[in-house]
Order: structure tokens, then sequence, then C-alpha cells
């Protein structure tokens, strides 16, 4: 097995460079379409923004509503307080 390589003449290496240019310039993006995807993509993130609050908001909710203590207000006057919360002074 050789570990030489075939020269290429001066036409395959025109030929190549001029393949490898049509490629570039086909694949290449627009400042339009760039803008679009940088807006696109801010939507997005504003929409999970949005539902993250929510769901901050909905557990929050859910949290004090567990918290809250039921306390038999007869329970309470015979004990002699009306509740735990503490008054400044």
């Amino acid at each position: 097995m050789s570990m030489r390589s075939e020269r290429a003449t001066l036409e395959q290496v025109k030929d190549r460079f001029e393949v490898l240019k049509k490629r570039k310039d086909t694949g290449g993006f627009t400042e339009q379409d760039f803008d679009e995807r940088i807006l696109k993509q801010q939507q997005e993130e504003e929409e999970r923004k949005r539902q993250r609050r929510e769901k901050k908001k909905e557990k929050k909710k859910e949290k004090t509503v567990e918290e809250e203590p039921e306390i038999d207000p007869d329970v309470a006057a015979l004990m002699g307080f009306g509740g735990f919360g503490s008054s400044k002074k």
C-alpha cells in the first residue's frame, strides 16, 4: 500500500473551488432571516417567563390555602386567645 497521493491538476482545483463557492452561496442567511429568528426567540422566552410566573403564583396560592389553620372558635375562646398571631407593642 502506497502512501503517495495523486496530484491534482489545475482544472481539478478550479472545479473544486467552483463547487465550494456554489455551496457556500446557496446556504447563506439574509439579515431578514436573522431578525425573524431573533424575534421568534424573544417571543418564546417571554412565553416561558409568563408560564413560570403563573406556575409560581399557583404554588404560592396552594401553599397559603394549605397553611391556613382551621381553629374552632369555641376552643380558641376556651383557651383564652383568638389566634396564634402576635401583636407588636
